[in-house]
Formats: structure tokens, C-alpha cells, sequence
């Protein structure tokens, strides 16, 4: 026999994945149905949801942006898309950064250390004339360039 509740793929409009999860997380509000969770991964074109079976169906009925229902999917495959990779992991010394939160917001600097155990970074700005160590979380910038050495080793010449 068939188990009601599980987590099932659905096929929806690739750029439209956060529409239409929002559109069946309302839709499971408004009715009061069973629908656990509804989850946006990095794969596009796809969206997944938790719960009754039946509930679904309901929910994702006539949604728009969303497709055909493509089956059960276990934890297990999701497991990898569930657990957050610490952004300072993708940082490196000398990577060129722009800041996106605090009062330097919108300035661009240059990773100068980076201190792995409390996910802080010491950057110094690129429009500075003085250098002017600041220490930030990694959560506060978003990489614009890696570094001159990873490039090289990336590169066929």
C-alpha cells in the first residue's frame, strides 16, 4: 500500500520556482492542508512539498507556473540541497568582494585574512587611500572576483 504522506517533485516554470511555492504555501494556508513543507533548491525548474498526498494535489491544482507532478522523491536525495554550505568557504585571501550589508554597503574591498572558526573576514576597501583594516562577517559580502592565483590555476595557458 501506497504511503499518503511524503515529499513529491513537481515540474514548474524555470525563474517561477519562489512564485509558485508561494503560491501553494498559500493555497495550503487558505484551505488549512496538510503540506509540511514547500522547498526551493538551487535546481531550477523544480520545486518539492511535504505532505498528504491528496492535500497536494489540491494545493498545486490549477497553481500557476506548476506542472506535472513527477513522483515520490526519499530524504535521502535530498539531503545534499538541505544542509547550508558556510559562505566564508568560498572566500580566499585577496578575493576582491563587495560588501552588502552595514555601513560600508555597496563598497568593493580586498580579503586581507580570513578567520575560518568565527566566520569573519578582514577586508581592506579598494577606494580607501588609507588602509583601514575592517573585520566582517563572511553573511556581509558576496564575491565579485577570485583571487589572481585561483585564475591562473583555472586557466589552459
Amino acid at each position: 500500500m501506497l504511503e499518503k504522506v511524503g515529499i513529491y517533485c513537481f515540474k514548474v516554470k524555470k525563474g517561477q520556482e519562489f512564485n509558485a511555492a508561494e503560491a501553494v504555501a498559500n493555497r495550503a494556508e487558505i484551505n488549512q492542508l496538510d503540506i509540511k513543507t514547500v522547498l526551493v533548491t538551487e535546481i531550477q525548474g523544480y520545486i518539492f512539498i511535504e505532505g498528504d498526498v491528496q492535500d497536494i494535489t489540491r494545493a498545486v491544482d490549477g497553481a500557476h507556473y506548476i506542472g506535472k507532478q513527477l513522483g515520490r522523491v526519499p530524504v535521502s536525495e535530498l539531503e545534499g540541497h538541505l544542509i547550508p554550505t558556510p559562505v566564508i568557504e568560498g572566500l580566499k585571501t585577496n578575493d576582491i568582494v563587495e560588501i552588502v550589508d552595514g555601513p560600508f554597503k555597496g563598497s568593493r574591498a580586498k580579503i586581507s585574512s580570513i578567520y575560518q572558526a568565527r566566520e569573519e573576514i578582514t577586508v581592506d576597501l579598494l577606494t580607501s587611500s588609507v588602509t583601514i583594516p575592517i573585520v566582517l562577517h563572511a553573511d556581509s559580502v558576496k564575491l565579485i572576483q577570485p583571487s589572481e592565483e585561483e585564475q591562473d590555476e583555472d586557466s589552459d595557458f
